[in-house]
């Protein structure tokens, strides 16, 4: 029960994350039709779907297993799409922030 209850827990900060890349999202689109200037809001998408994936992949795979999900190593599969979503990420911010800041 505690492991159904860790994983829920896990699959909801996730998700909570993905609200806030979402958010992240609305900014850089909000930036482009304001000051119609490219901001390459629509790659975010990216990030977002990789990070709701993998958190599901992940509360299913440790729920079938039996393993709690209270850490995040394990799985490879979850790991490598966090992994790929957080860099993508970093890098999408990176350049709304210089593109935001007038650095393009």
């Amino acid at each position: 029960m505690s492991d159904l209850f860790g994983s829920i827990l896990i699959l909801y900060t996730w998700i909570v994350a993905a609200i806030l890349v979402f958010f992240f999202f609305l900014i850089g689109r909000f930036y482009e039709i304001r000051f119609k200037q490219e901001s390459g809001y629509r790659l975010l998408l990216l990030p977002l779907v990789l990070f709701l994936i993998a958190a599901v992949w992940d509360v299913l795979v440790n729920i079938n297993t039996g393993h709690p999900v209270l850490d995040f190593v394990g799985e490879p599969g979850p790991d490598v799409l966090f992994l790929i979503g957080g860099t993508v990420l970093t890098a999408l911010g990176y350049s709304l922030y210089r593109t935001m800041m007038g650095g393009r």
